[in-house]
């Protein structure tokens, strides 16, 4: 396993956290035990990393807790994927009656305790009730001190999510009218902007298509691409499913909530 090889095969711009995933897959494969990463990666990265291992006799598992989960942790074995992975499910309940939280006010509330970004995998919502996969080292200590987020007082739990009673993601379903299923095409009718906003979003990194950056304008999209585009959300294409009487594109597009 060669370390340089590694490192310049993943495109990540922080070399020192793909230092220290290398370095855990090493101890993995010095020790044939199973080694966490201990922290939620990037669909990116993980994708990437998985990957590579295809081709190393140490391979690489991932697991976020929700189906389709985008953050999540790796594992390293010689062996097949270990059933219980170091996360907690939290059960964040928002306690007030006047105020509706979001997904920015929990991860918000979070990160002001300490937590870093990485130790916090996908939040869903549901209704009062944010339910956020933690690392386990860092569990108790939001358990402990989180007791509001903004003016709403809150009651932090763990969640058992082995028997599989999981909440599922929400999205909002829309169709939209596109030229073509060129980025600045599809950017301009999810966002219902101009074209040349569209391009001007492209052109200054704000667009992810499958959470790669993508710069070029004209790249064509595809059914079930992910198109993160930064101020408006998180999308995921779907079908076209017809034209206008324009001969524009109707395209379904379900947004993360």
């Amino acid at each position: 396993m060669d370390k340089k090889y590694f490192l310049n095969s993943i495109s990540c711009e922080d070399k020192n956290l793909i230092s220290s995933i290398f370095n855990k897959m090493q101890v993995a494969e010095k020790t044939n035990k199973v080694v966490f990463t201990n922290e939620f990666l990037s669909p990116s990265l993980w994708n990437q990393i998985s990957a590579i291992c295809e081709n190393y006799e140490v391979k690489a598992y991932n697991y976020g807790i929700f189906k389709d989960a985008d953050r999540r942790m790796l594992s390293f074995s010689y062996r097949k994927e270990p059933a219980i992975y170091p996360i907690d499910l939290l059960q964040i309940s928002n306690k007030s009656k006047f105020s509706k939280l979001d997904h920015k006010d929990y991860l918000g509330a979070m990160m002001s305790l300490g937590i870093k970004r990485e130790k916090v995998g996908d939040l869903v919502i549901v209704d009062t009730v944010c339910y956020a996969p933690v690392c386990s080292d860092v569990s108790n200590y939001i358990i402990n001190n989180l007791n509001t987020i903004g003016n709403c007082p809150c009651e932090v739990t763990q969640h058992d999510y082995m028997g599989g009673n999981l909440p599922e993601r929400k999205f909002e379903e829309k169709i939209i009218i596109s030229t073509s299923l060129r980025l600045d095409g599809m950017v301009s009718g999810i966002c219902n902007i101009s074209r040349n906003n569209s391009v001007e979003l492209i052109s200054s990194g704000k667009i992810l298509v499958n959470y790669f950056p993508c710069l070029k304008k004209d790249k064509l999209i595809k059914i079930d691409d992910i198109l993160t585009i930064r101020g408006y959300g998180k999308f995921k294409v779907g079908e076209s499913i017809g034209s206008t009487q324009k001969e524009r594109l109707k395209i379904e597009i379900r947004q993360y909530i």
